[in-house]
């Protein structure tokens, strides 16, 4: 079964987002290995660091927190994080970062996904990153799914949506740009995509915070959310490796808390419950989630 919002909106900054993501916290095997290849690969900061772990960033905002404490890499299968995608604001932007990981030997998939651009790699636990860069306006419309993922852009021509990317055309935006350059001051975290037990469940979760069905995929297994704006990808989940499967193991690396942040909406969540100013819950994955206002 497929369902989908209706075709494209072309007046893309006509709506935000009610919701968008604060912080992801990591747990690692090893912290000095971890933090190196994060800053290393992906030019994150270290912005401060605690008892606990390290916060790295931009020298704008803390995007993910590494913790210490995990005793097992990645394994499967488990519920839990699938990947985390921090978004990029310009195609010269995305084309330097895919510089840099070609430049430090860095194993990457440029995917083609029409709607967005991204790099796919994974840190030394298997954790999986996600570099992407946003293209609401290349989409048109969904096409047949019973047959596959197919999608159109504004030109009519058909897409999978999950195609290569033209590497050397990628690469011919980063001409004159430093690929070992801090990763850019406007950069955020663009979305978390999930392993759930199972599809509906989570997303009529997912719904009482604010999110709302964009694409859903029984067949395929995955399911995508919005959080307001027109075409954009800003959660997703699939139960890929089998449904049913347990929270992931205390002491295996992995997602263990995200921070969202809600704009100009009041969310009354049933999932979640008052702690102070904020709201606490865990999520269908097992994750440990905070809500709070954002600016």
């Amino acid at each position: 079964m497929f369902h989908s919002m209706p075709a494209a909106n072309t007046n893309f900054s006509s709506q935000s987002d009610r919701l968008s993501w604060g912080t992801v916290e990591l747990q690692v095997t090893d912290l000095d290995r971890a933090v190196a290849f994060w800053t290393s690969a992906l030019g994150l900061i270290e912005r401060n660091f605690t008892a606990s772990g390290n916060a790295l960033g931009t020298k704008e905002r803390t995007l993910v927190v590494l913790h210490p404490g995990a005793e097992t890499p990645v394994k499967a299968p488990f519920t839990g994080m699938y990947h985390v995608a921090i978004g990029v604001s310009s195609q010269a932007e995305f084309s330097r970062m895919l510089a840099r990981l070609i430049h430090l030997n860095v194993q990457v998939g440029p995917t083609d996904h029409l709607m967005a651009k991204s790099l796919y790699f994974h840190d030394p636990d298997g954790l999986e990153i996600e570099i992407t860069y946003e293209t609401p306006e290349r989409f048109s419309h969904f096409g047949d799914m019973s047959k596959g993922l197919t999608l159109y852009d504004v030109d009519g021509n058909t897409h999978s949506g999950r195609g290569p990317l033209n590497v050397n055309a990628e690469l011919a935006h980063a001409a004159g740009t430093d690929p070992l350059a801090p990763l850019a001051d406007d950069s955020y975290l663009a979305h978390l995509h999930f392993k759930v037990p199972a599809l509906e469940p989570a997303l009529d979760w997912f719904e009482t915070l604010g999110f709302e069905r964009h694409l859903t995929l029984d067949s395929w297994g995955f399911a995508d959310m919005g959080a307001g704006a027109p075409n954009t990808h800003r959660l997703a989940m699939n139960i890929w490796a089998g449904p049913k499967n347990p929270p992931m193991p205390p002491d295996m690396a992995g997602l263990v808390h995200y921070e969202l942040l809600t704009h100009g909406e009041v969310v009354a969540s049933p999932h979640l419950q008052k702690d102070a100013d904020v709201l606490r819950g865990t999520d269908p994955a097992g994750v440990a989630v905070t809500l709070r206002t954002g600016k």
